[in-house]
């Protein structure tokens, strides 16, 4: 075979294995992309589970504490994290059975302030992309001190707010004291595809008060 029918085979061969080359590297990347997508929603669903355990323990008391609930259990701190992000701090008492904390500790008497379990949510700005932060995590460790843990990154916003049950069939109603029920809206800025903003992950769920004095 010649020269020339040796590099006419190969760009005959080239041409016609392109296409298919280029078409199997796109369904890669989109797949990809969609386990990304997929993981993280994953991750936004599990920071907003623990925070809603937390909410639901805020106020608990236990029938053999000998001390007086507090009073105020759920604080919502508006624009107290960085940049577009509230916090939420909650505490309750140690509960008859085991319980956890945000970090995956266990509740015990040691892991206390003034006798009651504490925790705080908040963000952070995130130091290897200043375009997104961090979701934190606060709780005590067994000498009594305020310790930190990341539960979440590329966080875009934390909106926290009281709402008022009834208005739920429209636009959610914000009161400024409590209601009983929190509304918690987590925005995520997807690893990939960073400059859609159709991309970007957002949740709302709606939390209800167990323990504790609340004006509905």
């Amino acid at each position: 075979m010649s020269l020339l029918a040796c590099l006419t085979a190969l760009t005959l061969s080239t041409i016609l294995l392109l296409p298919p080359a280029w078409l199997i590297h796109r369904v890669l990347i989109h797949q990809s992309q969609i386990e990304t997508r997929f993981l993280q929603q994953q991750n936004v669903d599990r920071s907003l589970e623990l925070i809603s355990r937390a909410i639901q323990g805020a106020g608990y008391q236990a029938t053999t504490s000998q001390y007086r609930a507090t009073v105020e259990s759920i604080k919502i701190q508006k624009g107290s994290s960085s940049r577009s992000g509230d916090a939420i701090v909650l505490t309750q008492d140690i509960p008859d059975q085991l319980g956890y904390d945000c970090m995956g500790n266990a509740l015990t008497r040691e892991r206390t302030i003034k006798q009651q379990a504490y925790q705080r949510f908040y963000l952070e700005p995130n130091r290897h992309d200043s375009r997104t932060q961090k979701l934190m995590c606060q709780s005590v460790d067994r000498q009594g001190r305020l310790h930190q843990g990341e539960i979440l990154n590329n966080v875009l916003s934390l909106q926290i707010d009281w709402v008022r049950a009834n208005s739920l069939t429209h636009q959610p109603e914000i009161s400024r004291t409590s209601t009983g029920l929190i509304a918690i809206t987590l925005r995520v800025q997807p690893q990939i595809g960073q400059n859609d903003p159709a991309r970007v992950i957002e949740q709302t769920r709606y939390i209800s008060q167990r323990h504790g004095m609340y004006n509905p």
